[in-house]
C-alpha cells in the first residue's frame, strides 16, 4: 500500500489534489493527514470531508491535545464517518502556551483506542532519529503490543536502513516515509530539527531524490511492506509522475 501525505491547508483544492491523484495513480491507496496547529483545517474534520468525497483518509491525532474521554470520543465519531484507521502520536507542545497540554503515555492511549474502538486499525509513529536504533526498536514493540497494528516512519534516507528496520518488528505493518529534499533549506531543517544523517554522496536534486524513493519502494515491496510519501513543498504534478514513471 501506498499513501501520499497532503496537509489540509486548502479544502477544495486539497480534494481535487486526492481525486487527481486517485486518478492518475491507482496503487495509492488513500491519504495520509498531518494535523498542524498552524493549519487552520484539523487532520480529524478533513478526513471526515474526504471520506464524504469517497476518499480514503488517515488522520494523524496529536494525542496531547485531548483528554481520554475526549480521545475516545473522537475517534469513535470518525468510524462513524467511514473513518477506517488513525495515526496517534504523542505531539509536540503547542506554541500556544495557553492551550491545554495533555500528558499521556502513547502506549496506554494505544490500548485505551483498542480496548474502546476495536475496529479501529491504530497505527503508531516511528523515528529513527531521536533515540539509540535498540532504545526505539523497544519503544516500537511496546507500541505494537499495546494494539498497534504498524508503523508510520519519519521519512527514511538509506534504503539500508528500511531493511533494517522492516527485519525489526515482524509480523507489523511498516510504512516507511519517502520525502525528497531538494534545497539547503530542507537539508538543514531534517539535519538540525530532527538529527537525520544524511548518505555522504547526497544530493540535492530531483533525480537524486526520485532514485532513491523508488529503492525504498522496491526495498518495501520485496518486505511485502508498505509506504507513505510526503512531497513536503515539492508540486505533486511534477513529483508523483516521475516517481511512478516506469
Amino acid at each position: 500500500m501506498i499513501y501520499v501525505e497532503l496537509v489540509p491547508k486548502d479544502i477544495p483544492q486539497l480534494v481535487d489534489d486526492c481525486h487527481w491523484i486517485r486518478a492518475q495513480f491507482p496503487n495509492v491507496v488513500g491519504i495520509n493527514l498531518p494535523d498542524i496547529l498552524r493549519v487552520p483545517n484539523r487532520s480529524t474534520t478533513t478526513a471526515t470531508t474526504l471520506s464524504g468525497h469517497g476518499i480514503n483518509a488517515l488522520p494523524h491525532i496529536r494525542v496531547c491535545d485531548f483528554s481520554k474521554d475526549a480521545l475516545i470520543a473522537t475517534c469513535q465519531q470518525l468510524h462513524h464517518d467511514g473513518i477506517h484507521q488513525v495515526l496517534l502520536i504523542s505531539g509536540d507542545p503547542p506554541p500556544n502556551p495557553l492551550q491545554p497540554v495533555f500528558q499521556h503515555n502513547i502506549t496506554d492511549i494505544i490500548r485505551l483506542v483498542c480496548t474502546h474502538c476495536p475496529t479501529l486499525k491504530v497505527y503508531a509513529g516511528y523515528d529513527p532519529y531521536r533515540q539509540s536504533f535498540k532504545t526505539e526498536i523497544e519503544y516500537a514493540k511496546q507500541k505494537l503490543d499495546a494494539g498497534a497494528s504498524g508503523l508510520f516512519t519519519q521519512p527514511i534516507f538509506n534504503p539500508h536502513m528500511a531493511h533494517m528496520l522492516i527485519e525489526q518488528c515482524q509480523p507489523c505493518e511498516w510504512f516507511v516515509g519517502i520525502s525528497p529534499v531538494l534545497t539547503e533549506k530542507s537539508h538543514a531543517y531534517w539535519v538540525t530539527r530532527n538529527n537525520v544523517v544524511f548518505p555522504p554522496n547526497v544530493e540535492l536534486s530531483l533525480e537524486y531524490n526520485i532514485n532513491l524513493a523508488k529503492e525504498l519502494l522496491s526495498v518495501c515491496n520485496a518486505h511485502h511492506q508498505h509506504n507513505y510519501i510526503m512531497p513536503i513543498t515539492t508540486p505533486i504534478a511534477t513529483y508523483l509522475p516521475a516517481l511512478f514513471k516506469a
